[in-house]
């Protein structure tokens, strides 16, 4: 009898039949999302995966209870990098594998990192509004060459945004838990504390796994130490930061800017940051792009087909 394959993400397959092919080629029964949506309702998902022996997942929630109402299950696919939106230890005690797609998503957040900083540092969302609205006022913008970019968590993500920042004459400094020198020799940058990363920074990125210590990271005391000018981005996971704060720093120019991406709950409409102007806003797309969609598709379909075939 063929295993069959549950996918509960609402992307998978959308911009290429690769990896459908993949998983059908090696003999699986794909059992398709039909609800062409984010599965927000854990009975959604339990009537795809209840007879799955594999589930392919974006970032809705594969809880406790999916797990153990869905008997057959040998392995979770992330369509991604992060798994706190997925009973993790519970899965492994189960026997479960849950495997990521390495490798994939650095480039494109870093993309898109790079995008808030010079959109933010020229000033490209109010100029081209103002223009729109017939008006010719041109403001004042800051150079990249010789600020200092501390990046929060030292992953593959960190090390493909130093690349790229270096490439624009950045100074890079970073905090991770465990220190990377060979990365340090490699991008010729240095190790900091947090408070020390928090006041010599002009622009602060976010790269860190969602978890008892990074939740609630950047709070109001975090937001104090920072530079007046300092720009705030977060493309890691929403409760990292505390929004609250956050705006509190903003509407109080305690700091400049913010570029959010992520939120404690998605989808979210109703954020605290809505009505600041001095913040950019994004609905989760980091990883957001044709090619890159098509990559996860086929590097997640190929984990599944290797864990059978292992």
């Amino acid at each position: 009898m063929s295993k069959k394959v549950a996918i509960t993400s609402e992307y998978f397959g959308k911009f290429s039949d690769e990896a459908f092919t993949i998983l059908k080629d090696n003999g699986f029964e794909v059992i398709e999302n039909k609800y062409d949506k984010f599965l927000d309702k854990e009975e959604e998902i339990i009537s795809l995966s209840k007879e799955a022996n594999a589930i392919i997942c974006d970032l809705e929630e594969i809880s406790q209870n999916v797990i153990d109402q869905s008997p057959n299950l040998e392995i979770i696919a992330r369509r991604g990098v992060g798994t706190d939106s997925v009973a993790v230890d519970y899965a492994e005690e189960k026997g479960i594998k849950v495997a990521r797609t390495l490798g994939v998503v650095e480039k494109p957040v870093a993309e898109l990192v790079m995008s808030f900083i010079l959109n933010i540092s020229r000033r490209i969302i109010p100029l081209n509004k103002e223009m729109h609205q017939g008006k010719w006022n041109k403001i004042l913008g800051n150079s990249l060459e010789g600020k200092t970019l501390g990046i929060i968590g030292m992953g593959n993500i960190g090390e493909e945004i130093t690349r790229k920042a270096k490439a624009f004459d950045l100074d890079v400094i970073y905090y991770d838990v465990e220190r990377k020198l060979e990365v340090e020799e490699k991008f010729e940058m240095e190790y900091s504390s947090l408070d020390e990363l928090y006041q010599k920074a002009d622009i602060i990125t976010l790269h860190v796994p969602l978890n008892k210590h990074t939740e609630n990271l950047i709070d109001y005391e975090a937001l104090k130490k920072m530079k007046k000018k300092a720009i705030l981005i977060n493309t890691a996971r929403g409760a990292v930061v505390n929004n609250k704060d956050l705006k509190k720093a903003l509407d109080s120019d305690l700091i400049a800017y913010a570029a959010v991406d992520v939120f404690d709950t998605e989808p979210k409409t109703d954020s605290v940051l809505v009505d600041c102007d001095n913040v950019l806003l994004t609905p989760h797309v980091g990883t957001f792009t044709e090619e890159i969609f098509i990559k996860m598709d086929v590097l997640a379909a190929q984990n599944v087909v290797d864990f059978f075939n292992k």
